[in-house]
């Protein structure tokens, strides 16, 4: 029962995530489901900003969805920051393929294939992805087989994202960006000064994040080359493997990183630059592949422990080696979180832990971390005596059963928040003000 979720309302699933990488491109997604799928708020800050989207309207192969264009194309969308329709259409690029009872006998080949041809004449897209949802993965739909044959049809890349909507949307979203650069990337000539933006997406940051974290990187002396995860063309999504690093800045990115570190030699910095500290911090990364030269690129890859040990000399040592109990908890995706200590730190706050229901790479946790596996988790470790201070979703804190200070955080991968926060830009010293703002720190 560990995973039973009585309290905090479930995440958006790793289908939602698909769904949110898909529509900022010029590709199709198609979901193997019965189910219609509502836009996800996109480029607007994320779930935060109402017009939930992104959920499912019908859930079964014995429910009657009608035609998933038709739905889509028409009615409101429900909450107070719905699109128009206009709208809608402009922002949806996933299809379902409408499955329904006799397809278990049959298969779902023939609506895998329906669906692609009425995208092909809806979208022109320039590639097709496609992945299962719980229902075709009963039934152990072939999609593997349907990517080669819509390939074999219209000469367009094609494959399967090997996602089921058991996971998060985090999960979603790097398994959806691996699989694109399979089958995007070729060997380019590098572009000295050029990086990628590897896992930024549209759930947990605004456009004016994204548009931020490029001026940024430009004052480092560097130029983005294409962005992986929010709005971005085919061809620059293409031109990426000719980037001298990549910037990896949320968990989501990093499998697409390693492939490419792997497939073409990219060396990747990580972390994102949230707070002055951790902008300061993805600065030095990068300025140490400054001189790597464009004939053998540099492969060093930072850890957490070296990061701090560039950026914060003797602190660094303290925070490797914590081992009181923790005073602060933050709740967030790891990535964020970390900026988030990271500010902290550098504030002279110690003994803090971060905590995640999503996916956390032991390459960047620290002693202490960890990834809860549900409710009954996150109590057992919000009640411990000496925390004080909880930095997290507000609709986490009805498990709380103790005396403790409570900052509410924004989390865009909740599937219907009770409390929701609004996302806002935390780029350098943004998040810094944010936490002064909220008595957290003092500058």
């Amino acid at each position: 029962m560990k995973r039973l979720w009585k309290v905090i309302p479930p995440c958006l699933s790793d289908v939602l995530g698909f769904e949110a990488v898909l529509n900022e491109t010029e590709g199709l997604g198609i979901i193997d489901d019965p189910s219609r799928y509502k836009p996800i708020r996109m480029g607007q800050g994320g779930q935060a900003h109402g017009g939930r989207g992104g959920r499912p309207e019908g859930h079964g192969p014995g429910l009657d969805s009608g035609h998933a264009f038709a739905a889509r194309a028409g009615g409101e969308l429900h909450g107070p920051g719905g699109f128009d329709r206009a709208a809608r259409m402009r922002s949806v690029r996933v299809l379902n393929s409408d499955i329904r009872n006799e397809d278990i006998i049959t298969g779902t080949e023939a609506k895998v294939m329906q669906t692609f041809e009425r995208g092909m004449e809806q979208y022109a897209p320039n590639f097709i992805l496609l992945c299962l949802a719980p229902s075709a993965s009963m039934i152990n739909s072939d999609l593997e087989y349907a990517a080669g044959k819509i390939t074999g049809q219209s000469g367009l890349p094609a494959a399967e994202v090997k996602i089921d909507g058991e996971k998060d949307y985090l999960y979603g979203i790097g398994a959806t960006l691996e699989t694109l650069g399979r089958i995007l990337l070729t060997p380019q000539e590098t572009l000295e000064g050029t990086v990628n933006l590897l896992g930024a997406n549209t759930i947990d940051w605004t456009e004016g994040t994204i548009a931020t974290v490029d001026s940024l990187i430009a004052d480092a002396g560097w130029r983005v080359l294409s962005h992986w995860g929010t709005k971005e063309t085919t061809e620059n999504l293409k031109r990426a493997a000719a980037a001298q690093v990549n910037v990896v800045v949320s968990e989501a990115g990093l499998k697409l990183a390693r492939f490419m570190e792997s497939e073409f030699g990219i060396p990747y910095v990580t972390g994102a630059p949230f707070g002055a500290k951790s902008a300061e911090n993805l600065a030095l990364q990068l300025n140490k592949h400054k001189n790597a030269g464009t004939h053998a690129r540099n492969t060093e890859t930072l850890s957490v422990s070296d990061l701090n040990d560039a950026s914060i000399g003797a602190e660094a040592g303290v925070l490797r080696q914590e081992t009181d109990a923790p005073e602060i908890l933050i709740v967030a995706e790891q990535f964020i979180a970390n900026a988030v200590r990271e500010t902290l730190l550098a504030h002279g706050q110690r003994n803090i832990r971060v905590l995640s229901f999503y996916d956390m790479d032991r390459t960047y946790m620290l002693p202490g971390d960890k990834k809860l596996t549900g409710e009954d988790d996150f109590t057992a470790q919000a009640n411990v005596d000496s925390v004080r201070m909880i930095i997290a979703d507000l609709d986490y804190s009805p498990l709380v059963k103790k005396e403790v200070r409570y900052i509410g955080f924004p989390d865009g991968g909740s599937f219907s928040p009770v409390h929701p926060t609004e996302n806002f830009d935390m780029t350098g010293s943004l998040l810094d003000s944010w936490l002064a703002e909220k008595g957290v720190i003092h500058r």
